[in-house]
């Protein structure tokens, strides 16, 4: 049943809550919002996390661009406790489109350019005058791969549902087990560049049916990357332990954002039972398995944006109209990362899910923490529209209605077929015209 967002009130919200029979509720006090987080040796002055949201808009080689900038900057100087930086690729035939950032030799200075921008940004924040901490996503596109603007996907496994949404013939190859090899020294090179450019840490990313993602899926798989999952898994934990081998400081921050559930509705994807429900079996053991390396701060998703973006982006507009009513889409991620912190006490885990939720998304989200559901709260969508969000929260105690994310898709409509992506209705002028231009009737 879909459901636009109409509530005028909290009471509202908590009438369909209990129509739904959800176990959700809200609190006033957001003082546990504001309360600073250790991570690992460092500070977050908040526990409000500005999450990634890729903007395909890089230069040439790779590096940030004035829209890169100004997107990071805003969100530092509106007090954000952690910026969890966008997906930057670890190799140019992995990039999502030519305009993703890149990490390399010839992108570098712009880089460390972007971390200086961004502390020198928060500084100006009355909320958060200690620097946020800086954590750039590294990855590799997979079968998403479109470095020159046309698909090119290098695939890990063969996914009838996803194959066939990108024609791809059944003779399509994977990967070999010698590139994905290649690809620990691809992700190790890129974390070293971006310890040097000044960034507290990295996110090894492995979610929304990206490389290393898949691979957690190659179930049939043969060779040393498939079948078992101790395979399944060797890739992404191979990487964090050459990563933690080549830069042994223990102040950089080794993060991972990892897919729950993969919600496909023919192939048992991973956190999958045999009824493609979510079964947190695969997806606990595996983040047991980050902490004892030292990897304790994980930022958990589900589904595939390319396939399903309801279940990773609960919405009011989009390319179809969802059956479920988008609560149980929020109720599904907040649950799952309340049920992963439960399970993973050692990690300290990000909410997600909140930013369908609007200006009465706070309350949720420190009701979640004062249960216990989640260490720090992540807002994506809400963070390109709203950047201050944080100042204004924790400042005032609630959102304007009139700024916040209003869940139409069209941000993600720029960045499936432009590439570059950000607010149209909240920060039209730096994107509206781009999408008239896009979108003319």
């Amino acid at each position: 049943m879909h459901k636009k967002f109409n509530y005028k009130s909290l009471q509202d919200l908590r009438d369909d809550i209990n129509k739904l029979d959800l176990d959700l509720d809200y609190t006033k006090n957001l003082q546990i919002l504001s309360k600073p987080v250790q991570i690992g040796s460092k500070i977050a002055p908040n526990a409000l996390v500005a999450h990634p949201m890729e903007g395909g808009d890089s230069d040439e080689v790779g590096g940030p661009t004035d829209l890169t900038f100004r997107k990071y900057e805003r969100g530092a100087e509106g007090g954000v406790g952690l910026i969890w930086l966008e997906a930057v690729s670890v190799c140019d035939e992995g990039r999502s489109n030519r305009h993703q950032l890149f990490i390399n030799e010839k992108s570098f200075s712009g880089f460390k350019e972007l971390a200086a921008r961004i502390h020198k940004a928060a500084k100006k924040s009355p909320i958060a005058p200690n620097r946020p901490v800086t954590i750039l996503q590294l990855n590799h596109s997979g079968r998403y791969s479109k470095p020159l603007g046309k698909p090119a996907p290098l695939i890990a496994n063969r996914i009838p549902e996803l194959d066939e949404r990108f024609n791809l013939p059944d003779g399509y190859p994977v990967v070999t087990d010698d590139y994905l090899d290649e690809q620990i020294h691809a992700f190790v090179n890129a974390a070293v560049l971006a310890k040097n450019a000044g960034f507290d840490g990295v996110d090894i990313k492995a979610c929304h049916g990206y490389l290393l993602h898949e691979l957690l899926s190659c179930f049939g798989r043969k060779g040393k990357y498939g079948g078992s999952f101790e395979n399944r898994t060797r890739l992404m934990l191979d990487i964090i332990d050459a990563v933690r081998s080549a830069i042994p400081d223990p102040d950089f921050i080794i993060a991972a954002r990892i897919n729950l559930f993969d919600a496909l509705p023919k192939t048992k994807g991973w956190g999958t039972d045999d009824n493609f429900m979510p079964d947190l079996t695969e997806p606990i053991k595996l983040c047991k398995e980050l902490v004892k390396r030292g990897v304790t701060l994980i930022n958990t998703t589900m589904g595939n944006p390319y396939y399903i973006p309801h279940i990773n982006r609960p919405y009011d507009l989009g390319a179809y109209y969802p059956e479920e009513h988008p609560l149980k889409g929020v109720y599904r991620l907040i649950h799952y990362v309340r049920e992963m912190q439960k399970a993973v006490p050692g990690a300290q885990f990000v909410g997600v899910g909140y930013s369908w939720l609007r200006q009465f998304s706070p309350y949720v989200a420190a009701w979640v923490m004062e249960m216990g559901g989640a260490s720090l709260i992540g807002y994506g969508r809400q963070f390109i529209a709203y950047p201050d969000f944080a100042k204004v929260i924790l400042s005032s105690g609630k959102l304007e209605r009139t700024k916040v994310c209003v869940s139409c898709s069209k941000c993600s409509m720029l960045k499936r077929d432009v590439g570059t992506c950000g607010c149209v209705v909240r920060d039209t002028s730096a994107y509206l015209q781009l999408y008239k231009e896009t979108y003319r009737e």
